[in-house]
Parts: structure tokens; sequence; C-alpha cells
């Protein structure tokens, strides 16, 4: 009680401080030891925020919950106009459940799975106050970790009020302070310097983007159009692709080691202690192809334990493969294992790497999973601010995240000045995180004359009428949207169609599946043939997620004709069982009898036969919702795949499920759920209208009543 106490004492003092004070206000965050350990160093810092025109606050104590701090910003944000905070050292951890439609890509089943995997860490619960929450109680082994449902009656969107970075230790103890005060320390350092955001490296992963060279190109454009200065010679914007060299992590260590280096961006596949680089490198010699071949198999026999076991695959590859005892040499030598591992190590960029390679890119973004994971002591994004290179500020996923997931909207603004926070406060999703200073910024002095906190529409649309900049335009369509303008389906679709920007058409498409009638599936059928490949790969998937038979003409020829374009054909296919069976089968069959490039038809028609099939297989799982000889476990997991897969024929027997008071309650609430997925869906307003109905009988089953809300905010944030 008396450390309880003291925080709501140091933060009474401080408010009181407060009142007189100018300027926009920032909470600085630090458990009571930290800050007794650190004080000099943290103070310097608040020293430099209130010379940079903040109002720093500092709440200093020991939370015994999330909502205590939450209570406390909050309070801030509403009588003191705090713009952001900073959460340094042991801050309790927010572990959200029962949101995972706020995420990219997240989806383990919670009852299956513990509920320390199967919750998402999110520090939105310290910054989007509109957001509420059940507590679910917290974690005696890991006192930081705290759980969370997120109501019915919440808002089920997220739009940050502030914005949030994170500072953890990652070692205990005296190494954690002094880890905390070389960071301060450093950042000191570097803010005393005007450093314009002028070079950047972007690194694609193998297996990101499903390796589409076309997606990887496209990245460039973009970046030129946000970054234009970084294009001033061949060092100072780089596209690196996993497949450039055998083993990239020697050259990708050295960008990150550049002295100017600015802003470092991965595509990667990742987990809290590896960033994933290459996967087995491309080989053209047959010696090498060999040699690959014979580390795999070695590699297969060393995570097999049992001698007959082994034994038995070796016979099953001998015979599958038409191999000798050769190829399996060596899996028992210590010394070949010694090897393998060293070339495997040559692939990722591990924890134990980071401080080695002492990194200076003052930012480094992670569009991979788990990097930013900071439930875990230790993590890549984390260990990344805490070496004795320059990097000050990192910003990560905590959970895993969606290959088709924009990692670069609005991008451009921080080479305007704007401070970090207010890049990612209109970027945030619920996984992703700033891992270090949310206050950082390059040079710019842009940033200074755009007031962030404008009500006006009339402001930002004169921004975006006379802004030059392609983020500028995309931070007022933003704005405006937020604000409610009365006619912003109109001005979006203008904005699409006659922008030169990739960036700016990104953004008034993605804007665009905001609002209800039917603008953005006619925007579909011009987007589907943008120049920019992540607009066409979107706009495939969106024609799914709407479902009507009307776009099967539009995929048919994206998937005949862009099948260079990997990751958008695989959408096209990912379509297949969302749209009438027989009509995709017949356009397919049509539009490929005209088609006079293919000079076999028949094996076109194959693969197709062969996707088709499995997609088909796939979507025919989803009818054991209605099935009632089925058992109640067949019949949920059907109910839980309608979240990646909307099969929008169907919806009626969904609803006749989810109506009907004799089945199952979990089934029911578990349909429910589900339906919330299909907010794109061609047939969105009877299931509104069914939910509406279910919701508001008497006998509703409260968390199905609770589910039921949730669904219908959800779809309902998609009709305005």
């Amino acid at each position: 009680m008396v450390q309880k106490y003291f925080s709501l004492t140091v933060f009474t003092l401080l408010f009181s401080f407060t009142v007189t004070a100018a300027g926009e206000g920032f909470a600085i965050v630090v458990d009571q030891p930290t800050y007794i350990a650190c004080k000099a160093e943290i103070d310097a810092y608040s020293s430099l925020l209130e010379r940079e025109g903040f109002n720093p606050v500092l709440l200093s104590g020991v939370w015994q919950l999330p909502d205590e701090l939450r209570q406390q910003l909050h309070h801030l944000y509403q009588h003191h106009q705090l713009e952001g905070t900073i959460l340094v050292g042991q801050i309790p951890v927010p572990m959200i459940r029962d949101a995972q439609h706020l995420t990219s890509a997240f989806k383990m089943d919670q009852e299956r799975f513990p509920r320390r995997d199967s919750s998402v860490p999110s520090d939105r619960f310290y910054d989007d106050f509109d957001l509420r929450f059940d507590y679910l109680g917290g974690e005696e082994e890991e006192p930081l970790l705290h759980y969370y449902s997120l109501r019915g009656d919440s808002p089920q969107y997220i739009r940050s009020d502030i914005y949030s970075g994170r500072l953890k230790p990652s070692r205990q103890g005296e190494e954690g302070y002094q880890q905390i005060r070389d960071y301060f320390r450093k950042l000191l350092r570097e803010r005393e310097k005007e450093n314009p955001l002028d070079v950047v490296t972007a690194y694609t992963g193998e297996g990101s983007f499903s390796n589409s060279l076309t997606a990887w190109r496209d990245q460039g454009m973009v970046i030129r159009e946000q970054f234009p200065a970084t294009f001033h010679n061949k060092k100072s914007a780089k596209f690196l692709f996993y497949d450039m060299y055998p083993f990239m992590k020697e050259l990708v260590i050295d960008e990150l080691r550049r002295e100017e280096m600015d802003l470092m961006l991965f595509h990667e596949h990742g987990t809290p202690d590896r960033q994933y680089l290459t996967a087995l490198p491309h080989t053209r010699e047959s010696g090498e192809q060999m040699e690959a071949g014979r580390r795999l198999f070695r590699q297969a026999l060393r995570r097999t334990g049992d001698a007959e076991q082994r034994e038995k695959l070796k016979q099953t590859w001998m015979e599958l493969y038409q191999v000798d005892t050769l190829w399996f040499a060596g899996s028992d030598d210590p010394i070949q294992r010694v090897n393998d591992s060293l070339q495997e190590l040559r692939t990722s960029i591990l924890l134990e790497d980071v401080p080695l390679i002492s990194p200076n890119a003052r930012m480094v973004i992670f569009d991979a999973c788990y990097n930013g994971d900071f439930r875990e002591k230790r993590y890549i994004a984390g260990e990344y601010i805490f070496t004795e290179g320059k990097t000050l500020v990192t910003f990560a996923n905590s959970v895993n995240v969606l290959q088709d997931k924009s990692s670069t909207d609005l991008l451009g603004l921080l080479g305007l000045g704007f401070r970090v926070g207010e890049w990612a406060r209109e970027v945030n999703i619920l996984e992703s995180h700033i891992i270090g200073d949310p206050t950082h910024r390059f040079a710019g002095n842009t940033a200074s004359r755009v007031d962030l906190r404008s009500t006006d529409t009339a402001h930002w649309l004169a921004l975006f009428e006379e802004a030059e900049h392609p983020d500028l335009k995309g931070l007022a369509l933003h704005k405006l949207s937020d604000l409610g303008y009365s006619r912003m389906p109109e001005l979006l679709t203008r904005a699409y169609n006659e922008s030169p920007y990739y960036s700016v058409r990104l953004q008034a498409f993605l804007l665009l599946q905001l609002y209800g009638g039917d603008h953005f599936s006619k925007l579909l059928e011009h987007s589907i043939r943008d120049p920019y490949e992540f607009i066409r790969r979107k706009s495939v998937y969106a024609m799914g997620a709407i479902g009507s038979d009307h776009f099967i003409p539009f995929l048919v020829k994206t998937y005949l004709d862009d099948h260079l374009d990997e990751r958008v054909h695989f959408n096209v296919a990912f379509t297949f069982g969302r749209m009438d069976f027989d009509r995709m089968e017949a356009e397919v069959k049509r539009q490929l009898d005209q088609n006079l490039s293919y000079p076999d038809r028949e094996k076109v028609w194959e693969e197709f036969q062969r996707q088709f099939g499995s997609r088909k297989r796939i979507a025919a799982m989803a009818n054991d919702v209605a099935d009632m000889e089925k058992p109640l476990k067949a019949r949920m997991s059907a109910a839980k795949m309608l979240r990646n897969n909307n099969y929008h024929k169907q919806v009626e027997d969904y609803l006749r499920v989810l109506a009907d008071g004799s089945e199952e309650l979990p089934l029911r609430v578990a349909l429910a759920e589900a339906l919330g997925w299909f907010t794109h869906s061609c047939r969105r307003e009877e299931i509104v209208t069914s939910l509406k109905e279910a919701a508001a009988l008497e006998r509703t089953p409260r968390q199905l009543g609770n589910e039921l809300e949730k669904s219908i905010a959800r779809i309902e944030h998609f009709m305005r």
C-alpha cells in the first residue's frame, strides 16, 4: 500500500505543477526502483523535452494493475493536453483477449492454447482511452502480465488518443538500470544533432511477399515518393533481396552498421529471438545443390531422436528420391554438426548477434512476426536499442502479422520532421509498438506547420488540396475520415482517380473500404489494374471479401494474365471458394479458350482444376456449421474457419444456426464472432439485421449478447 500511495502522491504533485505550464503534455512513466537508479538520466531527458516545447510530467511509482496507470494517463489527456508517453522499466503489460479482429492476422484459439500464448501484449490499452476492457487476472510467475477481455460495448476499432513507447530493459537488476542509463545518454547525444532522414535501406527476406519480385520492386517506387531526399546517390537508398547473394547476413549487418544510416526497414519472418533473412542459399552448381540436399537430410535426421525411426526415414527417402546412404553421411558426426550449425546461423540475425552488430540505423522497422514481443525478457526490437550503436527507436509487432499488410503507410511523415509517435498514432494496430523514445524525430520543418489536433475539416481539406508531399495528402484524408467529413466517399474516389502517387492512391483505397454504398465496389474494377502491385493484391482480396459474382470476370482475367505477380495470383486462388463454383469454372474455361498467349492451355486448365478443387474442398468443410449430425467439435472448428474464409453463399445457414436457441451455446458464440469478420460481405446488411434481432431477444445469454454486440459494431464500422 505504501508503494501505491507513493505513485499517486507523485502524480498529484506533478499534476498541480502542470496546471500553469504551457505546451503539449508528455508523461514519463517509470517504476520507482528504476527512477531511483536512473534519476539523473531521466531528469535530463525530461529537460530535453521541455526545451523542445513539451510540458513533461513524471509519473513514478509501482502500479499493481494497468488500470491505475491508464486512469492517470487519461486524466492528463483530458485536462492537460497529453500528447504521448514513454513507459520506462517494469511497467505492467496488458495482455488483450477477445480482440483478434483488431490484429492483422493473429487468430490463435483461446480455448485450446494457454492464455499467455493466445493473448496479445498491447499498449493500445494505455494509448486508446475509448477501448473498454474487463479484467481477467494476472500471472503469479510473471507479475507484469495482466489479462483483459475487450468488451462488447467498446469501440471495435483502434484510434489512439496519444502515442506511446516502451523502454523495457532486457537485463535484470543493476545491469538493466545500466541499460536505461546508457540509452538516455545515447539519446541525448543524438538529439543534439539535426539529422535529416536521407539514408534508407529496405531488406526483403526469404518467404516475404511470396518472394514476389514485382512486390519487391514497387516498394522502391513508394519509398521514392515518401523520401525523395534518399535518392541523391547510389548509397542513400538501397533495396536488398534475399536472393541477391547466397548468404545476405553479412551485407545486412554492414548496412546496419553504416554511420549515416537513418532508417532500416525489414520485411521478413521472425520470432522474439530471431530475424529470418534467408533460407538455404540459392545454388547454381550441381555440387552445391547436392550438398544443400544432404544438409537438409542431416538436419531432419537430427530432429528425430529415435534410432529406429531414423532408419525408417532413410529407407523411405532412398526409395522416394532414388539416393544412396552417402546422402545421410555425417548426421551423427560432431564436426559435421558444428559446420551445419554455423551454416544455418548465417541465415538469420539472432539475439546474441545484435550487441556484436551495434546497429547505427537511428530507426528500424520490423515488418515481421514477434520481433517486438515485449512480454519476453529479451526480444529483437528491444535488443537493438540497448546496444552501443546509435539505434534510438524501433517499430515492431508483439505477435504474428499479416504478409499482405502495408508497412509504410504515411511513413514519409518521418522525413518531414514529424515525431515517430505522431506517425505511429495514425497507423496503429493492436500488435504494433514503438520500442524506445516515441518523441524522436528527424530534421524537417514541415511538421511544425501542421496542427495535428485540428478538428476543422476546412483545415484538412486545404492541406489535401495544397500539399505537395503525398503523405501529407494521405494524412489529410485520414483526419477528414476521423472527423466524419460528409463527402468522404466522393473525395476518396477523386483522390484515387486523379493522384499520380502510389501512396495517395493506397490511402484512398484503404479508407474507402470504411464506407457503405457501392463506392468501393466500383473502385475495385479499376484498382485491380493499378500500377502498384500492393493495390492490385488488396483489390483481389477485397473482391473475395465482398463475394459478389459480379467480380468473377475480373478475377479470372487476373488469374490468367498476372501469374508472374505471385502474391496477387495467390490471393485470386484464395477467392475461388467464395464465389459461385459453376460460374467461376465456366468463366475460366471461356477466357482460357479466348486467350492466345498460352502455348499449353491444357496444362493451365489442369493447374486451375487442382487449385479450384482444393478451395472447394476447404469450402465444403464450412458446411459442418449447419450439419447437426456432426460432433460439436467439428462444427465449432467450421465456424472458426469462417474468420479467414468468408463463404457468402451459406450465410442463411449460419444465421439460422445462430438464431436457434436449441443449438449449443459455444457454437452460437463462435458463429456470432466469426460473422463479425464479414465486414465487406455483399450480405453484410442481412447479417447485421439478424445479429440485431438476436441481440434484442430477452432470452439471449449474456456471453452471446456480448459477442453479437461486438460483431454488429465491427461490421457497422465499415458501413458509414
